[in-house]
């Protein structure tokens, strides 16, 4: 392929980086996973386990050594893996639009929120696996939160002793799909412990917290289309059926080191920041291309703060 005035769009990337926080609000991945700028595109990553909980004899007289801690490294690494997707616009359409800003910034917008979703997929792939952390158990019949008789309030209650018993945290937050959500803002469970709410009005989001005990519920309402490209849509919830019992870290944040939290995404930005957008034209496809890339991996650092429980709604 033919590329000149091929060049990182300064404006675009602004553009982009501001797309980018815009979908961060509609989507969960962020609060559960903080991003964390790296250096390195892979690298070893510090753990919270139970030897943070070890008391590790802090006395100290004069001329004594000191006791030195050891913090815990993952056995693994992560590796930040590079994406980038593009779009052609074709010269002729440039030409006629009405504004080229515009129609370029329409390209990056849809390569962002591309990108985004795939940063969202790759959180609850990890967040929701049954291999991922110390605690989990399957939900199945009666215990079902999309049956009425179920208890979730008490299956919420287990989880947050099971979790405290292991890292020492009382979990702070539930997270969940959808299509958990549609059932636990209706189940009996829930809405009778909300004082003052009329029959047959859904539970919001704060109040569900407050009767699971908890300060707050994360619904996780991103769609994808698991179909391949050129067949028919088959759109899918990324957050699927389960839910996290989990502690997160009041404090972590965008590059807010040492917070506990089940999960982090690391974002490496040695070779373009995040969203950095590039554009170029091509002779061969006779079009102004606008690529935009990203560098990350998300991995769980905290297996001990978190309880999953799958298969929670049929």
């Amino acid at each position: 392929m033919a590329i000149v005035n091929g060049h990182i769009n300064a404006a675009l990337s602004q553009f982009a980086a501001g797309t980018a926080t815009n979908a961060q609000a509609r989507m969960i991945a962020q609060p559960v996973a903080p991003e964390i700028t790296v250096d390195k595109q892979s690298d070893s990553y510090y753990i919270f386990d139970a030897a943070d909980l070890r008391i590790d004899k802090p006395e100290y007289s004069a001329g004594a050594n000191v006791a030195r801690v050891v913090r815990s490294e993952s056995e693994g690494t992560y590796k930040c893996k590079e994406f980038a997707l593009e779009e052609a616009i074709p010269w002729g359409k440039l030409a006629n639009a009405d504004a080229g800003l515009r129609i370029e910034r329409r390209a990056t917008a849809g390569l962002v929120n591309k990108l985004m979703l795939r940063r969202e997929k790759a959180v609850a792939d990890v967040l929701f696996a049954t291999g991922t952390f110390t605690n989990t158990a399957a939900l199945a019949g009666a215990n079902r939160w999309d049956v009425d008789t179920s208890n979730p309030v008490k299956a919420v209650s287990d989880a947050r002793e099971a979790v405290r018993l292991l890292c020492g945290l009382d979990p702070n937050t539930v997270v969940m799909g959808a299509a958990v959500w549609a059932a636990l803002r209706n189940h009996p469970d829930i809405t009778s412990r909300v004082a003052g709410l009329v029959a047959g009005t859904p539970a919001t989001e704060a109040q569900a917290a407050a009767a699971l005990g908890i300060e707050r519920v994360l619904v996780g309402t991103a769609v994808y289309n698991a179909a391949a490209e050129g067949a028919a849509a088959s759109n899918a919830n990324v957050w699927g059926k389960f839910a996290s019992v989990c502690y997160i870290d009041p404090a972590a944040g965008r590059d807010v080191d040492g917070a506990i939290v089940p999960m982090q995404q690391f974002v490496w930005d040695g070779v373009a920041d995040p969203f950095s957008t590039f554009t170029y034209e091509s002779n061969e496809s006779r079009s102004h291309v606008v690529q935009c890339y990203d560098a990350v991996d998300a991995k769980a650092i905290s297996i001990n703060s978190a309880y999953l429980y799958s298969t929670v709604v049929s």
